[in-house]
């Protein structure tokens, strides 16, 4: 069973991260119960669920698509949550179809699939590629606004899911990278895909490291959190991680938990590999970070030729926070495939004016920025 502790820790970034306001989280937070049924009042799923199937009935989809897929948080494990994920999806594919431009990508992989949603992409005007992959509890559908905004990017946009995540029916392992080569390869029909960058989230980011290395069609890589090494070395050896991220990683990678650390013996990106990186990367990263703590940044400071670098305390932890990170991460991007010059200079503009704020905040309160 996942702690409720460790949902509420763990699902604070993810709920910023879609804009979902404060108050609202708040008053979830405030009415979960421990020991309680998925199906019953208190209950994480079915408190996120009454709110997804509230939204519905407005006709507010979006806010629908939030709130499920904070219900199926981090993964699914049953039937409830497997209802709050299928309904996520069902109102992302309403909300889409009255926005338009965006279209569903339904991609066999030899014995199963994975989906994918997509904005911009044209057999007769093939434009540069953004990739937006997930971590190991992300859905596709938290993307919503990047695609709804595809059209003034200069770019095209397609979201998908890490192997086990959503609807992604893949196994989750170091051999995933084959799913982006596939990938790739299928987009540049409708795409350049000579120019892609990724933006990689967490383990999404670490899948897109180790494609980058063997792949030259990305030319950039924007990631939150990758882990690179520490992680990895910490399982190996048996010592304590949180217990969501390990039912997480076991549900993913279909491995029992007590053989975690023997499968991921060998996911380290080590110093002679990375410093082999001609890709430019962009990492927003956490001080307070369990995946990605700061001995991986100092890693990829010594031996990533091209990296861009910032620093926060925590992030996404707030709503201020998760906006900065997401305008810094869009001004990299489109830095990385040279379009759209004047958004990429509004949301780094933007980011710098939220980080001032914060370091101003932090140093009236007497607290290091």
């Amino acid at each position: 069973m996942i702690p409720l502790a460790e949902l509420r820790r763990f699902a604070l970034p993810h709920a910023h991260a879609q804009g979902i306001p404060a108050d609202v989280i708040h008053r979830v937070m405030r009415t979960l119960g421990t020991d309680v049924k998925d199906e019953d009042p208190g209950a994480w799923v079915h408190e996120w669920s009454s709110l997804g199937t509230a939204a519905e009935a407005r006709g507010r989809d979006l806010d629908a698509v939030r709130c499920y897929a904070m219900a199926r948080f981090p993964y699914v494990d049953g039937p409830f949550r497997q209802a709050a994920q299928s309904a996520c999806v069902e109102a992302f594919d309403r909300w889409r179809k009255r926005v338009r431009g965006i279209s569903r990508l339904d991609l066999p992989y030899g014995e199963n699939g994975f989906a994918c949603w997509a904005a911009g992409l044209s057999t007769r005007n093939r434009l540069p590629l953004v990739i937006v992959l997930g971590g190991i509890t992300g859905t596709k559908e938290q993307w919503a606004p990047v695609l709804a905004g595809a059209d003034r990017l200069g770019a095209a946009v397609v979201v998908t899911e890490l192997p086990g995540v959503g609807e992604n029916t893949l196994t989750y392992g170091t051999d995933s990278t084959g799913m982006l080569t596939y990938l790739l390869d299928l987009l540049g029909r409708a795409a350049d895909a000579s120019r892609t960058c990724v933006v990689g989230l967490s383990f999404g980011g670490h899948l897109a490291l180790r494609q980058a290395l063997e792949d030259d069609r990305i030319r950039g890589l924007a990631t939150v959190g990758a882990p690179v090494r520490e992680f990895f070395v910490r399982a190996a050896d048996h010592k304590p991680l949180p217990r969501l991220v390990d039912l997480t990683l076991s549900h993913v990678m279909r491995t029992p938990v007590d053989r975690l650390p023997a499968a991921l013996a060998d996911w380290v990106l080590d110093e002679e590999r990375l410093t082999r990186l001609r890709t430019p990367v962009a990492y927003a990263a956490s001080r307070d970070d369990e995946i990605a703590p700061p001995s991986d940044v100092e890693l990829l400071e010594r031996t990533v030729p091209h990296l861009r670098l910032v620093e926060n305390d925590v992030l996404g932890g707030r709503p201020d926070r998760a906006a900065e990170t997401r305008l810094w991460l869009l001004s990299q991007v489109l830095r990385m495939t040279g379009t759209a010059g004047t958004v990429r200079r509004a949301a780094s503009a933007r980011a710098r004016v939220l980080r001032a704020r914060h370091r101003l905040a932090r140093a009236s309160a007497g607290d290091p920025a």
